[in-house]
């Protein structure tokens, strides 16, 4: 819990960072806020980096900034994907909440539930919950929610060929799948893991050769 003076050293630090664009130094602090030395300045700046109201930043001038704000927004989980034979994508009412960071800032999102294990050594294991950015096409190598045969949706790496389509799964023990015809639905931009889904996979064994 902040005190009364590290709550005010705090909000004139972010009102001048609003107006300068950088922070002020120790002594202007002092000034400010009539304190009897820099050291005192020092040690409130100090408190408020330990609670983590302020964080250092490398290679600048003045190497105190606020934390950032981490701004969140609600997307829809639609369902279930396939990374293994393609499925019919089940809309459900639900939703996730994601950071505006990891969606950036334009475009329509959505969030699909992987099932499956064909897109493991890309790191998507079954369980994980894929967020997808929304459009039409895609480039070579990227992974895709395809829509084939209709209503069958996958989650693959997107290859264009000579006269087809190629949907690449990253599991060496699986084949591709080959189509004249596709729609993309969208390109996965974040898996949100889900580790227990990831210690079964893997088996990861622990000194005395026993394995979870």
């Amino acid at each position: 819990m902040l005190t009364k003076r590290q709550k005010q050293v705090l909000e004139y630090i972010k009102k001048y960072i609003a107006k300068h664009s950088y922070a002020p130094s120790l002594e202007e602090i002092k000034k400010h806020l009539r304190l009897s030395s820099v050291s005192t300045a020092h040690y409130h700046v100090s408190k408020l980096q330990e609670a983590g109201y302020l964080y250092k930043e490398d290679n600048q001038p003045r190497a105190v900034a606020t934390k950032k704000e981490i701004k969140s927004i609600e997307i829809p989980l639609l369902g279930t994907i396939a990374a293994g034979s393609p499925i019919e994508a089940i809309e459900v009412p639900e939703t996730i909440t994601v950071t505006k960071d990891d969606v950036g800032k334009s475009g329509r999102h959505y969030a699909l539930r992987v099932q499956g294990n064909s897109m493991i050594d890309e790191g998507i294991f079954d369980g994980d919950i894929a967020v997808i950015r929304e459009q039409k096409t895609a480039d070579n190598g990227q992974t895709v929610v395809a829509i084939i045969d209709e209503n069958g949706a996958t989650l693959k790496k997107f290859y264009r060929e000579k006269d087809r389509f190629r949907l690449q799964p990253a599991n060496l023990a699986l084949f591709p799948i080959y189509t004249k015809e596709i729609e993309i639905r969208g390109v996965v931009i974040k898996i949100i893991r889900n580790l227990e889904s990831v210690l079964v996979s893997r088996k990861f064994k622990f000194p005395g050769n026993k394995k979870i």
